[in-house]
């Protein structure tokens, strides 16, 4: 017994002393499948030209793989890979030996048949040209007689790093692997190609800038999916693939720059987190300086380097969509994003874990990038549906609230008074600028026989509730008509008519009343800025009276005034909006003095020009076409036209 225990213990420690890759790999037809990557041996010559008949001759030295995947990043020259295979079997039968990695790359196999060798390859070759392959998969078939043993040896070129896991199936389930994924990437493209499409059709119909980032963002990514799948074997120009090698990381900049440029346009980051969207921004300016180093850096250090930048671009993309997350109202947008790219994420980190050796071998990890991505298109399409929803359902409302400014500037223009250059034959200016496309400045000129009536009125605020309550002002200014020499008594009933419309809002307005025949100027005040009266030598005259603005809760308590009527001169009325235009740098006011120091300059122009020369000048003053609030000057001679220069 002893005797027999020492020689068990010697044997396992003799079967432990031996490879695993020395050993014949046993295979059989009734088994699937097999990852066979921990049976390889593998050596790496100093000569990269060197061939299978030296490598035989030489006495090689071979390695164990150190991993159950094909993984030699550092390795600059050709790697060659052995492996013994031994049929266990009644019967001939063909195995498939399956290599996971993209079609970009060299593979060269050679088997011996009756004493000669026998070369196969795939990669490089064009597709009608001794390439064997079965659909899109890097695959070779070997054809093993019952209880056959035989050796094979795999060369293998690569400009990228070499990651790939190996497996050797039957023909049944080889067959069938091949067009179950035929049927699902060929699914997965169709779908891709519609959803590209959309979001063309998208960007064309709705011209904003996240929808043209995802369009390019979903181009990128499915075109990295044809290097996943090994679709991008079927891409041919000329006789070589190495444009291939360096398309692949490029490819891969520009995904990580459209997807960080539509998160930052579609979380709208930049008005939420300032300092996050400038690093951000940083970040995608780095990338695109890097992109150019592809021409002095060796490919492999470049494949490495890119692969860290878009692991950050990746946490960069969920990072602000957590943070959007806890601010967002739209909260299942934000999720559906979280969702898109952490499905991505996922199915990326597993397809790297696998071929990088760190988890189990299984051919799922071929499925598991286009998957991660299919679902996140597929996340990403339900946000931007929501998102063209709302755009709908603004665009309706904008269409509204346009459809609303057009009838509230044509009430607008009800208000203005109607093109004239004379009243009561008295030379007549005006200009009206508001703040906004609707304003509630509003002036009207009653001209009867020897009798005339001037009235400016502003309504605080501005936009369409002012448009509105000016226009009813305009309605109730029917009961001056009827008795022009009575203003206030006039006002007072206007102010009555309008108490149950006004809303919150006031209006100041002035009143002048003028009879030529009678030599009189009549005026009521409500609360607003004093009658001008400007004459040939530039001197200013102000008449006003006591009232207050009208508003629903104050009576206005106007008091009417009568003066005699000057013989010549200009009479000016104007809105606040004029004295209260304010620079947009310095944020300091027009003002009444730099007014009046204006007018008394053009005191013998036509009042026309008057009224031009004071919008001309605020604008200059405000450095910008738009103010705050509606600008509002009328200007009516005394004058005869000859007087004016």
């Amino acid at each position: 017994m002893p005797f027999f225990r020492k020689t068990y213990w010697f044997v396992i420690l003799f079967l432990y002393t031996i490879p695993i890759g020395a050993l014949p790999l046993s295979i059989e037809e009734t088994k699937n499948y097999r990852d066979i990557g921990r049976y390889f041996e593998f050596t790496i010559p100093s000569n990269p030209e060197v061939t299978l008949d030296e490598i035989l001759k030489q006495e090689t030295i071979w390695r164990t793989n150190p991993k159950n995947v094909i993984s030699f990043p550092r390795s600059k020259n050709p790697v060659w890979i052995k492996v013994t295979l031994i049929h266990y079997g009644n019967f001939p039968h063909t195995f498939f030996l399956h290599l996971s990695n993209p079609v970009v790359d060299l593979f060269e196999l050679h088997t011996e048949i009756n004493g000669k060798w026998n070369t196969q390859w795939s990669g490089e070759q064009v597709l009608q040209k001794n390439k064997p392959i079965y659909s899109h998969l890097s695959a070779f078939p070997i054809t093993l007689s019952a209880n056959e043993t035989r050796t094979i040896y795999l060369k293998i070129r690569s400009d990228n790093p070499i990651f790939s896991f190996a497996s050797i199936y039957n023909s049944r389930t080889f067959i069938a692997y091949s067009k179950k994924q035929d049927i699902f990437f060929a699914a997965y493209f169709g779908a891709g190609f519609m959803m590209f499409l959309f979001s063309l059709f998208l960007a064309h119909t709705l011209r904003y800038k996240k929808f043209f980032y995802f369009f390019f963002y979903l181009a990128t990514v499915l075109f990295l999916n044809t290097y996943s799948t090994g679709f991008i074997q079927y891409l041919e120009f000329g006789n070589s693939n190495a444009w291939k090698n360096y398309l692949f990381p490029i490819t891969i900049y520009f995904s990580s720059i459209f997807g960080l440029l539509f998160t930052l346009e579609f979380l709208e980051t930049k008005n939420k987190y300032t300092k996050l969207f400038k690093v951000t921004s940083s970040y995608i300016l780095f990338l695109l300086i890097v992109i150019p180093t592809i021409s002095v850096l060796d490919l492999r250090f470049f494949m490495q380097l890119t692969v860290v930048l878009v692991t950050i671009s990746l946490f960069f993309t969920i990072i602000i969509s957590i943070m959007t997350l806890l601010k967002s109202n739209r909260k299942i947008e934000v999720i559906l994003f979280l969702l898109a790219f952490g499905s991505l994420l996922i199915g990326a980190s597993y397809y790297i874990f696998t071929v990088q050796g760190f988890i189990k071998p299984f051919h799922f990890a071929s499925y598991s990038l286009p998957l991660g991505s299919a679902m996140e298109v597929f996340f990403l399409s339900l946000a931007l549906v929501l998102r063209v929803s709302d755009y709908r359902k603004s665009n309706e409302q904008k269409q509204e609230i346009d459809l609303q400014l057009k009838i509230a500037q044509k009430l607008q223009n009800g208000l203005l008074p109607k093109k004239r250059t004379h009243a009561l034959e008295y030379p007549l200016g005006f200009r009206y600028l508001p703040a906004t496309d609707i304003g509630g400045d509003f002036v009207e000129i009653i001209v009867k026989e020897n009798e005339l009536g001037l009235f400016l009125c502003d309504v605080s605020g501005h936009g369409i509730p002012a448009a509105m309550i000016a226009s009813m002002t305009k309605v109730s200014l029917e009961i001056w008509n009827d008795t022009l020499d009575k203003p206030a008594l006039a006002a007072e009933k206007i102010r009555k008519s309008l108490l149950s419309s006004l809303s919150g809002h006031f209006l100041s307005a002035f009143f002048v009343y003028i009879n030529p025949k009678e030599n009189t100027l009549r005026i009521a005040n409500a609360g607003h800025l004093p009658l001008l009266h400007l004459d040939r030598e530039g001197k200013i005259t102000t008449y006003t009276s006591y009232g207050r603005a009208i508003n629903e809760f104050i009576k206005s308590d106007m008091i009417e005034k009568s003066f005699p009527l000057p013989k010549e001169g200009t009479f000016i009325l104007f809105t606040d909006g004029v004295i209260e235009a304010r620079n947009i740098n310095t944020g300091e006011l027009f003002g009444e003095e730099r007014f009046y120091s204006l007018i008394q300059t053009l005191a013998k122009k036509h009042p026309q020009i008057i009224c031009d020369s004071v919008i001309e000048e605020v604008q200059k003053f405000q450095k910008t076409k738009r103010s705050d609030d509606d600008i509002t000057i009328l200007a009516l001679s005394l004058d005869t036209e000859n007087n004016f220069e």
